[in-house]
C-alpha cells in the first residue's frame, strides 16, 4: 500500500489503466447492461426505416424528453437527419430477433413483425414493453454515432416489468 496526496491510500496491486484501443474499449463497454429499443421512422416518401439501439436515455422531463445514438455510416441515417418525427420501442425478452433483424443492414426489417402506427404514422411494435413517439428535436455528432433527441409527444406502457437488456455482447433478461 503507498500514500496518494489527494487520494489517499491506495493499494498495490490496483489494477492498471490499458490504452483505449478499439478492442480494450469495446469490451469495457459491452460490460454495461443497457436496456435495447428499435428506433424507427418514416421518410418523406412514406417509407419505413429503422435501427436497433442500446443508447436510449432518458433525458429530461421537462420537457419530456429521449436520446437515441445512431452509426455515422447507418443505411438509414439520412431518413432520422431528416425526419420530423421518430419512435423508440422499448424490446421485451421476446423481441431478441427483433433486436437482431433492426441490427442487420441490407434486409426487409418490418416484413411480418406486428406493427402498429404512432398518431404521426411512425411504425412502432405493437407489444413493446413501452413506446415514445417523439419530434425530432436537434441532432449532435459524436465521434463514430449521432446523437438524436426527441420531445416526447406520446408515451404508452404495458404493466409488465421484463426487459430485454445488452451485456457482455449478448441479449438478457431483466425483471423488475
Amino acid at each position: 500500500m503507498y500514500h496518494d496526496q489527494q487520494f489517499g491510500s491506495v493499494a498495490e496491486g490496483t489494477p492498471e489503466m490499458l490504452p483505449p484501443d478499439e478492442a480494450t474499449v469495446k469490451q469495457g463497454f459491452s460490460l454495461f447492461p443497457s436496456g435495447v429499443v428499435i428506433v424507427t421512422t418514416v421518410d418523406r416518401e412514406g417509407v419505413a426505416h429503422g435501427f436497433t439501439a442500446s443508447t436510449f436515455v432518458p433525458l429530461s422531463l421537462d420537457p419530456p424528453m429521449i436520446l437515441v445514438c445512431l452509426h455515422q455510416k447507418a443505411q438509414c441515417r439520412e431518413a432520422f437527419l431528416e425526419a420530423e418525427f421518430f419512435a423508440a420501442s422499448v424490446l421485451r425478452p421476446s423481441h431478441n430477433d427483433v433486436a437482431i433483424r433492426f441490427a442487420t443492414s441490407g434486409i426487409d426489417k418490418f416484413a411480418g413483425l406486428k406493427l402498429g402506427r404512432t398518431a404521426k404514422g411512425i411504425p412502432v411494435l405493437e407489444d413493446a414493453l413501452a413506446t415514445f413517439e417523439c419530434r425530432a428535436a436537434h441532432n449532435y455528432p459524436g465521434g463514430d454515432h449521432i446523437i438524436l433527441t426527441g420531445v416526447i409527444e406520446g408515451v404508452r406502457h404495458a404493466g409488465e416489468r421484463e426487459a430485454m437488456v445488452h451485456f457482455a455482447r449478448g441479449f438478457h433478461q431483466v425483471r423488475g
